[in-house]
Parts: structure tokens; sequence; C-alpha cells
């Protein structure tokens, strides 16, 4: 299991650094055991372990407690049975009854203590996000990292009565993202909140994009490989995946250029929506990048197949305006070129003195031949209209032209991106914008 390799990954810097020399049944004892098992709540759920099995006062031997009795269960397991889920974390059920008994296998594979002791370390490093995804990182500084927030988790819960436990791999998500803003000195535990049907308070799992961008922020230039998964009733795999961290840095890079300060960082990163999940994300790609950060309702406002579900985006306070240039800051980022930003800005110039003409003779040619324009569904469509536009609005020859060779040499899949940026250009120019305080 890929928890284990991490695990063991983990403890060799971790006794390098500090010149040790632990086993991972050592590592578990010292380390693991008293943070996580030792107290109410624990800190980590592996099903059916027997951390997670209740114990009997008449099981607990020689004035025992229920936790020191639980450790000697688990050595026990680990020394007698035949690797399972409930010993070593991920791995297949005990028997073909059992959920995840797919993963049963007859090959007599060798499994020493070693490798099940360095699962729990393992897991105990995953991140989650919401929807459940756990990530693992192989990389020594951020695990470093989440290591040190094991025992702030345990004080937090110890301090906050009511707050369910077992979620150590929500907590590193939120203790990860912070300790990666090097603008945050001290840490801010996560608000709990109330469960369905009035049940204990929770962490909530962050926001996935969060940690995408603070992972962008501190590693500007590189793709990071992680390991995405799901532990429960049934183990879900999605595989390793490829963060580009260095195309999300775009964001960063043209934020200044549609914002204009780069206060407005902060409230990008709390108000981003995806389009998609994490894990659909991983569907549709191994590969998560500034694609996969498709903002949540932008495509709306892009020219529909059919021109009467064409949408016009309204900016009519400071959060539709916000959101408006969330928009436009994906679309330059995507198409990563600072001179379609004005040649859009230019080309929608001149489609609203095409269409000011109308409104002067009380006519609508023109304002449908620029209508035509921004819901050209393909360049030959787009091209087509823009010759039309030419011939009525000869000042602005040189910049349609621009406009056409951007057309014809862009990539395909860039295209509906540029008259989208028109299509947003020319609304932006056509309502007068409020002035927002918050911007």
């Amino acid at each position: 299991m890929y928890t284990s390799f991490i695990g063991k990954k983990f403890l060799r810097r971790y006794n390098d650094r500090l010149k040790k020399q632990l086993t991972a049944k050592q590592f578990f004892d010292e380390e693991i055991y008293p943070v996580f098992f030792k107290d109410e709540p624990h800190l980590l759920h592996v099903g059916n372990s027997p951390f997670f099995q209740k114990i009997a006062v008449k099981d607990m031997a020689n004035g025992k407690t229920a936790a020191e009795t639980q450790l000697e269960k688990l050595h026990e397991g680990v020394a007698n049975k035949q690797p399972n889920g409930s010993i070593f974390v991920g791995y297949a059920a005990e028997d073909l009854k059992a959920t995840t008994s797919g993963q049963i296998t007859n090959l007599d594979a060798k499994i020493d203590a070693e490798e099940i002791y360095a699962s729990w370390i393992g897991e105990a490093l995953g991140v989650g996000v919401e929807g459940g995804i756990y990530l693992l990182f192989d990389r020594d500084d951020l695990l470093d990292k989440i290591f040190e927030g094991w025992k702030i988790y345990r004080k937090y819960l110890l301090q906050t009565p009511g707050v369910k436990g077992r979620q150590i791999e929500t907590w590193n998500g939120h203790w990860l993202a912070q300790r990666l803003d090097e603008g945050i000195e001290a840490f801010t535990p996560p608000k709990p909140e109330k469960g369905t049907e009035g049940k204990e308070l929770a962490i909530k799992g962050l926001s996935w994009t969060l940690l995408i961008f603070k992972l962008s922020q501190r590693y500007p230039s590189i793709s990071l490989t992680v390991y995405a998964y799901t532990l429960g009733q049934t183990n879900v795999t999605l595989g390793f995946v490829n963060l580009k961290l260095h195309e999300v840095t775009r964001l960063w890079e043209y934020n200044k250029l549609i914002f204009g300060e780069n206060e407005n960082l902060r409230k990008m990163e709390a108000l981003y929506e995806p389009l998609y999940s994490f894990r659909w994300a991983c569907r549709i790609s191994a590969v998560i990048g500034l694609k996969a950060l498709e903002p949540k309702k932008m495509r709306e406002y892009f020219a529909q197949p059919n021109e009467e579900n064409n949408k016009t985006y309204k900016i009519n306070s400071e959060e539709s305006l916000f959101y408006f240039k969330l928009y436009k800051l994906w679309i330059i980022a995507m198409l990563n070129k600072k001179e379609l930003l004005d040649l859009a800005s230019k080309a929608a110039d001149c489609l609203i003195a095409l269409e000011q003409k109308d409104n002067q003779r009380g006519k609508t040619v023109n304002v449908n031949i620029a209508e035509g324009v921004r819901n050209a569904r393909n360049a030959r469509e787009f091209i087509e209209k823009l010759e039309e536009v030419m011939k009525k609005e000869p000042a602005y020859a040189n910049t349609l032209r621009n406009v056409v060779l951007e057309a014809l040499t862009m990539p395909h899949d860039n295209f509906p991106l540029f008259v989208a940026l028109l299509r947003f250009e020319h609304t932006y120019k056509k309502t007068a914008p409020i002035q927002p305080t918050l911007l």
C-alpha cells in the first residue's frame, strides 16, 4: 500500500533529523499511540481496527486502560493475523463477506510488520479535502509540516469539547494550507460545524482549490504528484494525480492586471468555487491544472449552440463585479497572453462603436452584426462576421485584422475562451461598473 511507502519515507527522514533508529513499530508506540489513541477522542479512524472496537471491562486485564488493551490487541493482530484492513491501513478485507473483499488475493504475498505499522504512519500524514478525498504527498518538507500539526490537533480536541474526533486527515488539510501561507504567523483552527440531524460538531473538509492555491504560491514553478484515495466501507483509489502548480501560478501573475491590487488574493481564495469537485476533476484527467479550476457558472456566459440560450453577464453589485473579474482572470490565465486582453478590449470598442450607429438611426442592422460576432460558435463564423464589421468600421481595420490573425493561429481549444473574453469586455464597457469598496 502507498500509505506504507509514505510512512517509511517519513520515518527515514524523522530518524535522520533526530539521529534516531526507530522501527515503524517503535515510532507507532512512541509517537502515534500517545497522541492519537491514548486519550479520547481518537485522532484517526481505521475501520474494524482494535482502536475502532469497544473494549469490555472484563477484557482489561491487569488494570490496563481501554486504550492500552486496544494497543495490545493491535500488536497481537500484527504478529499473528494475516494482513487485513483492520490492522494494515488501506489493505484488503479479512474475508469475502466484507465490502472491500474485491482486494483479496490468494497470492502468498509476504508482508512484514514494518510494512503494516508504516501504513498507520502514512495514513496519519494523509491530507483531506472536501468530498472525503485524501492526498498523500511524496515530498519531505510537506510531510514535516503535516507531522507538526498532530499534537496541535490533540490539544485542539482536548480544549474543544463536543467536536468529533478521528478527523486527522481533514485537520491536516487545514493545517497544511495555513502552514504553506507565509503571510500567516499563527494557526487559526477551522471552525467546526454541526452535522446533519443535530449530530456532533465536525470539521468541514478544506476546499481543494484553496489547497492548490497555497501549494502554487509556495511552489510556483513545479508539478507535484500526489496519490489520491478514500477509505471507508469501500476503498476508492483515484490514483496518482499530477498537480500542475506552474499553471495555477498564472492566476497570481495576472491577478494585478485584472483586479488592480494583490489584496484580492485572500478574497479570491475564500470565494473561489470550481465547476468540478476534486473527485470529478480526477475522473476527467490525471492532471490538475488551470483547466480543472474552471470557475463555477462561468460557462453559462459563453456563446451557446442555440443563440436563444445566450446569457449576458449583469454587473449590478460588488459581488457580481468580483466574479466578473474572476472569470476574466481565469480566461486570460488559460490563454496566457496579456496581449489578447488588450485586443479583446479594442475589439469590444469597435463593436460598441458599430452598435451606436444604429442607436442614432433607430435601426438594428449593426447591432445584429455585432451580436453575431459575440455569438460566433466557430472561427469561420467569427471571421465572416468580422469582415462585415470591417466594412462598416474601417477605422478599426488594423485591430480587426489582428483579431482575425489570432483566431486563425490560436489553438482550437482557446478560441471559445477568446470569444468569451470578448463577450465579457463588451459587457463591461457597456455597463457602468460600480466602484467597489472591497476590491
